[in-house]
């Protein structure tokens, strides 16, 4: 049974780690599904890419990124080819969707998940051939496994980040996997489109996305991920407080949106969560926290206002 609780800190250390992670966990991290889009290829392009759907899968799901076992993490991964040279070169967008588990007393009943990260890298240049040993290299750079390690380790610090919180646990949450995706992006490399350089485009780079997550401004942040997630999503069961915790989350990333206008990282987090926060308060008995909502994510006004209708 999962302890219950108002306030995380009062619970020793080694009391949230047996609880977090059960002991005799042996599962890889991931669970990986890939989908190829390549309505824009030729026939001949399109067969030199039949084997790449499964080896990317087991790529991710055969391989051990995380220090330590963990829940593994579900994700999904769209490839949306855009050309090739004809040779070994592609060019694509890339979705990336990663969810955990949500840690509730019911888990092994009641199975549900959520969206920690969501986001369309559309600046993706690659090299792939279909004999290239699919085998992790944390020193050679490669235009396509590298950008594969690049968002395993990204999806892996969103979620240590949501069990462990920076303050507390800096060598549990997701800082040492952010620093193996920054040094990704500092390797010698001959294209940097997409990693360092933004092509003129309003989305960041690689590069920009790791350095604000490690940037120490946005440690509040991280902190309200924590927050949001352990002790509030996952203990919306337990307590009504959870309510509590992850409007007081919320309130800390919008603090931080006034003092850092341009953030990629909140951004992206509303972006991903704005659905499964209006549809968190529907029973939550008070209809008026929806323009509470709105005041802290004014860019989904409309996802708040149409759950305030429904709403009990």
């Amino acid at each position: 049974m999962r302890v219950k609780k108002h306030n995380l800190f009062l619970i020793l250390p080694v009391i949230f780690l047996l609880f977090i992670f059960p002991k005799g966990t042996k599962a890889q991290d991931f669970e990986v599904s890939v989908v190829l889009d390549m309505t824009s290829l030729s026939n001949d392009v399109k067969d030199k890419l039949k084997d790449l759907k499964q080896q990317v899968e087991d790529y991710y799901n055969r391989n051990k990124f995380a220090d330590g076992e963990i829940y593994k993490i579900k994700a999904t991964i769209q490839f949306s080819f855009r050309g090739s040279d004809g040779f070994d070169g592609y060019d694509a967008q890339v979705f990336i969707a990663s969810q955990r588990i949500v840690d509730t007393k019911d888990k092994k009943t009641n199975l549900k998940y959520t969206t920690l990260f969501r986001y369309l890298d559309d600046r993706c240049s690659f090299s792939y051939n279909r004999s290239l040993p699919f085998i992790f290299n944390s020193v050679r750079f490669d235009t396509f496994l590298s950008l594969l390690d690049y968002y395993a380790f990204i999806m892996l610090g969103y979620d240590a980040d949501s069990f462990f919180p920076v303050k507390i646990f800096p060598q549990k949450c997701g800082t040492s996997y952010y620093q193996k995706a920054l040094d990704i992006c500092n390797k010698p490399m001959t294209n940097r489109t997409g990693w360092s350089e933004t092509g003129g485009g309003s989305k960041p780079s690689r590069l920009q996305i790791v350095q604000e997550l490690l940037n120490s401004k946005f440690t509040d942040f991280r902190n309200a991920i924590f927050e949001y997630h352990w002790d509030g999503i996952d203990s919306l069961p337990y307590t009504k407080n959870a309510f509590n915790h992850i409007l007081s989350a919320l309130e800390a990333i919008s603090k931080i949106k006034k003092n850092e206008p341009k953030t990629y990282a909140i951004d992206m987090f509303y972006e991903t969560k704005n659905q499964e926060i209006a549809d968190m308060f529907l029973n939550y008995g008070n209809k008026n926290v929806y323009d509470r909502l709105i005041t802290l994510d004014p860019a989904h006004q409309r996802i708040y206002e149409d759950a305030k209708k429904n709403a009990k």
